[in-house]
């Protein structure tokens, strides 16, 4: 038997445990993303989690403490009691669920899930079939849930309210003080901590202070406190690194094509292929297994062997509803997603727009049901006129059940589709089938062998699916007259060392292939990422007006060579030869590419030089991307 304030903080103690346990679990099953970890630093984490743990404990169990705190008598009541433990057991329950989907769910995004994933898959729809198909392959985190509920529960019902120790005005003016103490005390948890400290009140960034590698930042945040941190708050946050004028030297999203070129009017077609990455490309990776690798995908490395690779190329996104903006809109979603951000609506130039002023007809491919990632309402927002979907492909019996038609069917439909359309067009088609549960069709799963990690099975399949659209298309009379680019949307899986790091798991190829020869084949070992693209197209094609694009053309030597991306709340700018990962405010790591691929060697206050130029294209970077969302200037002023 315990006072009420006696049982309410044994009862938190217990989540707070529980939460502990959850982050050890959460790193076990992820053991591989986390390269370099050792005790020391492992120790680290787990104390400065408690912070974020804590403010998610009390966030989650407000009701509750309010329930044991109420300075009335009618509270140590059996009755009252149980009624209150249902409360607790429930909200706690939904907090350790959350916890429990990262384990498997961060392998996919790389980060801890926030209410993004809301707007992700609020279109979808087949979630019993998502859901059914998680838990039939992980039913062992299910196991994991309720063996820590069983836990909570057993270990709650060890204590009970005692009866009152006072009565009349001494219980309640000692039940009104322990209220207004704990209060204070709960404010402060909840904000961890007091103004005018540094890290008030918390945010998932400020995990960052407890790690070494953005990587590991996922571990000691936890995942109830990065959803209740990210509902509705600004995701971008105005910098005044430099005035305009050096700021425009420094980086500009801003291209002026200097001369009147003849338009080339040649066709475009995008495909972007879920979970395409460079490591299951032969291609791309020679030197792995002591020259011994052969990848997964046959065709693909036909396909660059007559085609212009970009060797060193890499995602500016982490989920599948990222990777279209990139793309075709040159908009890096650094932070959060963009289409999902409060400035997706802001006024925009897009590959699809600037083509459409050249008399382009464009066109959005994706075999799942429409609506499927609310990539419909893209296509609308890039200015895209045309949507090729489930519905309109329109045979229910070439369905997967889970996410959409089969891409082998699906993709020579969509080739058939663009002759449909009035030369020149811009089309592309983002696949579907390479996504976890990794089915294949009954008729073809015998023709795939399995790889080390699922994913690599299924990216066989989209090698196959990927011959059988260019076979259809080269008999199209478009054909010979189009650029096609090939690129990933995000990883996802990690087996080889050189994949697992920080840089490694932005890694999807970037392939431009001309049937007619017009971009001759090499290798092209400078830097690219995925928002080159639409400047790259543009200034190849002799598009002649001033536009907006983050990105650069990967065809003028006079740009410089970088890639941006975010990761565990962190910026990562590779720029030549060398990766600087910085929070916006301090420069957390700096690393030679050449001498260290695997990023085991953080050169921070090692190397002036490069330092000082590396943080000043980030951050002038990050004072363009995070201003220009915020003032709604992503458009060019003419």
């Amino acid at each position: 038997m315990r006072s009420p304030l006696g049982v309410l903080t044994y009862k938190l103690s217990i989540v707070m445990f529980l939460y502990t346990v959850c982050r050890i679990l959460f790193y076990l099953f992820n053991t591989g993303l986390f390269p370099g970890m050792d005790f020391q630093l492992f120790m680290v984490i787990m104390l400065g989690g408690l912070r974020f743990d804590l403010s998610a404990v009390l966030y989650i169990n407000l009701l509750y403490i309010i329930s044991q705190l109420i300075p009335f008598k009618f509270r140590h009541l059996p009755n009252y009691q149980r009624q209150v433990n249902y409360l607790f057991y429930i909200t706690n329950a939904i907090g350790l669920a959350l916890n429990c989907i990262d384990f498997i769910y961060y392998r996919f995004t790389q980060r801890r899930t926030t209410v993004i994933i809301f707007g992700e898959f609020k279109n979808e729809q087949n979630y019993l079939q998502l859901a059914k198909h998680f838990f039939l392959d992980y039913y062992y985190i299910l196991i994991i849930w309720i063996l820590l509920i069983v836990v909570m529960v057993w270990l709650s019902k060890k204590v009970r309210i005692a009866a009152p120790k006072w009565s009349g005005i001494k219980y309640y003016l000692t039940g009104t003080i322990i209220l207004a103490v704990s209060a204070g005390l709960t404010i402060i948890g909840l904000r961890s901590g007091l103004p005018p400290k540094q890290d008030f009140p918390l945010l998932p960034s400020d995990a960052g202070q407890y790690t070494v590698h953005p990587n590991d930042i996922a571990i000691v945040q936890n995942t109830p406190f990065c959803m209740m941190r990210t509902v509705q708050m600004q995701v971008y946050k105005k910098q005044n690194y430099y005035s305009e004028q050096e700021l425009d030297s420094i980086f500009t999203p801003i291209h002026r094509p200097d001369s009147v070129r003849e338009f080339k009017k040649m066709n475009v077609v995008v495909i972007i292929v879920e979970s395409l990455c460079k490591e299951s490309i032969g291609f791309y990776n020679r030197q792995l297994d002591n020259g011994t690798y052969k990848g997964y995908t046959p065709f693909l490395d036909s396909l660059a062997n007559q085609s212009l690779v970009y060797m060193n190329s890499f995602a500016n996104s982490k989920i599948s509803i990222e990777a279209s903006p990139a793309v075709l809109e040159s908009i890096p979603s650094l932070q959060e997603s963009f289409t999902q951000t409060f400035y997706s609506n802001n006024k925009i130039n897009s590959l699809a727009g600037c083509l459409s002023q050249k008399g382009y007809e464009t066109a959005f491919a994706h075999g799942a049901p429409n609506g499927s990632l609310g990539l419909n309402a893209f296509a609308v927002m890039a200015g895209i006129n045309k949507y090729i979907g489930k519905n309109e492909y329109n045979n229910n019996a070439d369905y997967d059940g889970v996410w959409g038609i089969w891409d082998h069917l699906f993709l020579p439909f969509f080739a058939r589709e663009c002759t449909q359309l009035k030369q020149p067009f811009l089309a592309s088609v983002f696949t579907v089938s390479s996504h976890h549960p990794f089915k294949l069709p009954d008729e073809l799963a015998n023709q795939f062998a399995e790889g080390p990690l699922p994913i690599f099975r299924s990216l066989r399949y989209a090698d196959y699916s990927l011959r059988k659209f260019f076979a259809e298309a080269a008999r199209q009379p478009w054909f010979d007259n189009t650029i096609f680019v090939i690129t990933g949307d995000h990883i996802s899986g990690r087996y080889h060392d050189e994949y697992k790091t920080s840089l490694g798991s932005f890694g999807v190829p970037l392939i431009f292939y001309t049937p007619g020869k017009q971009i001759p084949a090499k290798k092209d070992f400078r830097v690219a990422q995925q928002i080159d693209v639409m400047p790259t197209i543009l200034n190849y094609l002799g598009y002649d007006k001033t536009y907006f694009a983050f990105g650069k053309d990967l065809f003028d030597d006079s740009e410089d060579r970088i890639s941006i991306n975010y990761v565990g709340n962190t910026f990562q700018l590779i720029w030549d030869n060398w990766v600087i990962q910085h929070n916006s405010v301090n420069t957390l790591a700096l690393y030679d590419l050449a001498n260290d691929p695997l990023l085991k060697n953080n050169l921070v206050g090692k190397n002036d030089s490069i330092q000082l130029k590396m943080e000043r294209k980030v951050k002038g970077i990050i004072q363009q991307h995070n201003n220009r969302m915020v003032n709604n200037q992503m458009v060019p002023d003419i």
